[in-house]
């Protein structure tokens, strides 16, 4: 029996997850009989479901980093190659999903054209929660994640006389170090910029009236059951890639 670390595990959770999307409801009962569970279809669908749901704990805030591509290109742009769609999203899928509502915060850098010269600074780019209606929370952390993204757009919408000529933006220090160095311009305060994203819960925890911080604990992901795991990561392995090919993905 091959034995898998954590983070192959974690990969190969958030892969089935993406392929758990795009399949038909047919598609998903034979996955499910692949991974040797001959229940009720019903059954089938739920257990199969459960493998591509990890939970975060209530309470957490957790990196959303890992979702963002290095930095985004206004559309105009084709000095890098990011660039035409004003893609922010990575591609990769949380294995997990909330329990509350959450938001994203983040910290990035904008760089700007000023009278035909390049310039950078450091802002925050948040999206707040979904709204779905009365009473109802939204679990689903690419839906929140997709909306970032239209909010990055927006950004870039801004006319210059409104505000400001925004040309990229970066997510993280390596993409900020690759903005700076294409346009000709520097990092600013690299020493205290602390780029990236996260989730983080709309509502904090209280004891005896006293707001307590927030866990800082990254969701893991379900396990996978330890009879089946081989399979599992194999169908992954191979179902993955043919995916992506057909452009399902």
């Amino acid at each position: 029996m091959a034995t898998y670390t954590d983070e192959q595990l974690q990969d190969a959770a958030s892969k089935l997850r993406e392929i758990y999307d795009v399949q038909t409801r047919s598609e998903r009962l034979r996955t499910a009989r692949r991974f040797g569970y001959e229940s009720k279809p019903e059954s089938r669908l739920r257990i199969y479901r459960r493998l591509t749901r990890g939970k975060a704990k209530p309470f957490s805030r957790f990196p959303a980093t890992e979702f963002l591509n290095d930095y985004v290109l206004r559309f105009d742009q084709d000095v890098l190659q990011n660039d035409g769609d004003e893609m922010v999203l990575n591609g990769k899928v949380p294995p997990y999903s909330f329990v509350q509502n959450m938001l994203i915060v983040s910290s990035v850098m904008f760089v700007v054209r000023d009278d035909g010269d390049f310039t950078t600074f450091n802002t925050e780019v948040n999206r707040n929660p979904l709204k779905v209606g009365r009473d109802k929370i939204n679990l689903d952390p690419m839906k929140l994640l997709s909306a970032y993204q239209e909010r990055v757009r927006e950004k870039f919408m801004v006319r210059p006389e409104e505000g400001y000529d925004l040309i990229a933006v970066a997510f993280n220090m390596r993409g900020a170090r690759l903005l700076a160095r294409t346009y000709g311009t520097e990092v600013p305060d690299p020493d205290k910029a602390d780029y990236g994203a996260a989730f983080l819960p709309t509502k904090a925890r209280y004891v005896d009236d006293k707001r307590q911080p927030f866990i800082r604990e990254k969701p893991t992901f379900r396990p996978f059951p330890k009879a089946r795991q081989e399979r599992i990561v194999r169908y992954v392995n191979r179902a993955y890639p043919q995916l992506k090919r057909s452009g399902r993905l």
